[in-house]
């Protein structure tokens, strides 16, 4: 893990700018939880540093949780790969849940043999690209077997046919009442699929905790109980896992 956080330590030199890039005008996200209570004494810079550099003081915090991260090319390295191991530290199931390309779906779908390549491509705030393994594809995958599901952001959206399966997947998920987080630009993706409307995701003001039912679309409230959960970028990252592991533990909002 030493090398992993060195390697983020670098990254952060080239990371802070790309990433309030590919977030819309105007989307800004509010600390809280135990985030906030420091907010005061300490840049946000340096309550990164403190989260990224923290130890894991129980593994077995998380154990019995299962979480999926959806996920898609172009991902951005830092939402991808910081939750994941953050999580798998503290003893959570973590799946890369990823959708097929339009190609791999007709074959898929064809019911001709093929091997699938099991790697996403990955984009660093650097501007380097590389591949990652990832789990399984959405369409192998069921919402009921996860606790919660997190997106991290994406700098290429681009194919239509996981664009209608992921958006189906989290459709799924906010039916069955499981909270859902997003960072920086993924919460077009909610938008996309109808879980909250334009206002809250081009808000001026866009708290890290949503304290009401995710809208449709249409500005109707959904029948499920499901709650999303947005930050804005990298900066927002240890108040989103706080509240994700709040949620999890079902600790107060």
């Amino acid at each position: 893990m030493s090398n992993y956080r060195g390697l983020l330590l670098v990254s952060l030199f080239f990371m802070f700018g790309s990433a309030r890039a590919m977030v819309p005008e105007g989307l800004i996200a509010k600390p809280v939880g135990k985030q906030s209570a420091v907010a005061g004494t300490a840049s946000p810079h340096a309550q990164l540093m403190r989260f990224l550099m923290q130890p894991v003081e129980d593994p077995n915090q998380l154990r019995g949780y299962r979480i999926a991260i959806l996920a898609a090319d172009g991902v951005d390295g830092f939402d991808l790969d910081v939750p994941r191991r953050f999580l798998a530290e503290r003893g959570a199931v973590v799946h890369v849940v990823v959708p097929r390309r339009t190609d791999e779906f007709q074959l898929a779908s064809s019911g001709a043999p093929y091997e699938p390549k099991m790697q996403i491509t990955v984009l660093e705030p650097s501007g380097e690209e590389h591949s990652a393994a990832f789990d399984q594809f959405v369409d192998q995958s069921q919402p009921c077997e996860y606790d919660l599901v997190y997106l991290p952001g994406n700098l290429t959206f681009h194919d239509p046919i996981a664009e209608r399966l992921t958006l189906a997947f989290l459709q799924q998920v906010a039916a069955d009442g499981k909270p859902i987080f997003a960072m920086g630009n993924a919460t077009l993706v909610l938008f996309q699929a109808g879980l909250i409307n334009n206002r809250i995701a081009r808000a001026e003001q866009v708290s890290v905790s949503l304290a009401s039912r995710p809208a449709a679309i249409d500005n109707t409230e959904p029948s499920s109980s499901s709650v999303v959960y947005v930050a804005r970028d990298a900066f927002d990252m240890p108040a989103l896992m706080d509240k994700l592991i709040a949620r999890l533990r079902d600790r107060p909002d």
